[in-house]
């Protein structure tokens, strides 16, 4: 029986995972024929298409309701192709790298405690919006020159922006559009006054603000739109892969002992949360060329859904794929995607998680789930625990330092 899978439907946005089965089943690309577009679920799909760029245009979009629905799309090295991505890429690459996330490990380590100590007071928390989503926030707004306080009210209309009722296809209620119009007003409110003082401007925001590609310099529009992209990007997908990691120990006691006696497997377990629920469900791209792919012809124009939390789960390429074992040793999954557009925060994303774990268990004995109040997220985008609520015992009742 063919697959009836629309990526707006009510089961594909509160658990897709056995859609993704069928339709890697089928063995090729999956046909929405309504959305003139191609799913591809498959660990091969994705990697060969992401790797062959020169087909692929980005400048249309990337999320589904940028290529499906029509929705804005703001202008950043995100939406470019080459060789512009890499030009103005390179402009905050620098602040991204494995040295510069490295060398920043001390800085996120003080604001993890910072966040953690008067929660680890309380005895109970919610890991991803108490704990993870503040502190990727607060790091996020560092970045930009924004403050911690700034940078969490802007996150929570992102939020708002995002958030989806069943039935609901896109950003399309008065709830998304409303928070719209006040993140991007206080955001053009922000450059322009980086525009009166531009001695505010610090390290992202400066670079953004002092770069010239090509002759071009930003226009405060565009500026906003990389305020905004990167806000987005810097404190959304490692705090769901945090609180989904804190999650997953907790429904498997044995390895949740293992990390609690050995915190060197802290990195281990992220990276299986990260494959077993990839943060960034998909991202969307538009064929520029006709080819093949996986035994189906791909027309110019054609809408490709880059599903990674399915690639991440393909039979083909992971043993036993749905079972969570940090001990797994397996090949390379696509968590961070693959090709010119892999992830920014690939290097500064694990270093992170492994401090606020790290420092999240060096403040308990153990912890317990608070089962009744653990929550999915729900929507097409992302995926992940958006609600994971623990009860302990603090050690001493202060963070361990």
């Amino acid at each position: 029986m063919a697959v009836d899978y629309d990526p707006y439907s009510d089961t594909a946005m509160a658990d897709p995972f056995a859609l993704y089965e069928a339709m890697r089943a089928e063995g090729c690309p999956h046909r929405i024929e309504n959305r003139r577009a191609w799913a591809l679920t498959r660990f091969a799909d994705v990697w060969k298409a992401s790797l062959n760029e020169s087909l692929l245009d980005f400048t249309v979009g990337q999320t589904p309701g940028q290529l499906l629905l029509g929705e804005p799309c703001p202008t950043t090295f995100m939406t470019m192709n080459s060789p512009a991505h890499a030009h103005w890429r390179g402009v905050v690459a620098p602040y991204y790298t494995a040295e510069a996330a490295g060398a920043d490990e001390p800085r996120i380590r003080s604001l993890v405690r910072e966040v953690l100590t008067p929660l680890a007071a309380a005895g109970t928390f919610d890991v991803y919006h108490d704990f993870a989503n503040r502190i990727m926030c607060r790091n996020a707004g560092h970045g930009l020159g924004i403050s911690g306080e700034e940078a969490e009210s802007f996150r929570a209309l992102i939020d708002e922006m995002m958030h989806r009722e069943p039935g609901q296809v896109g950003a399309s209620s008065s709830r998304n559009q409303i928070a719209a119009g006040q993140l991007f007003g206080l955001l053009g409110a922000f450059v322009g006054r980086l525009r009166q003082e531009p001695d505010r401007a610090v390290r992202q925001t400066k670079a953004l603000l002092e770069a010239c590609v090509d002759g071009h310099r930003l226009s405060d529009q565009e500026i906003v739109y990389y305020l905004f992209s990167i806000l987005v990007t810097g404190s959304e997908t490692t705090p769901l892969a945090v609180a989904s990691t804190i999650y997953l120990l907790a429904r498997h006691p044995k390895q949740k002992a293992a990390v609690l006696a050995d915190p060197s497997l802290i990195p281990a377990a992220f990276r299986e949360t990260l494959r077993l629920y990839q943060p960034t469900n998909m991202l969307a791209r538009r064929a520029r060329a006709d080819f093949e792919l996986g035994g189906r012809q791909i027309k110019a124009g054609d809408n490709l859904l880059m599903i990674y939390a399915s690639a991440n789960r393909d039979e083909a390429r992971f043993p036993d794929p749905n079972r969570f074992d940090i001990f797994r040793d397996g090949p390379r999954d696509l968590s961070f995607g693959v090709g010119a557009h892999v992830c920014l925060g690939a290097s500064l994303a694990p270093i992170a998680a492994r401090v606020m774990i790290e420092e999240l268990l060096a403040a308990t004995s153990d912890y317990e789930l608070v089962e009744d109040g653990c929550e999915r997220s729900y929507g097409e985008f992302l995926l992940g625990f958006t609600r994971v609520p623990i009860r302990f015992k603090a050690k001493q009742g202060e963070v361990a330092t």
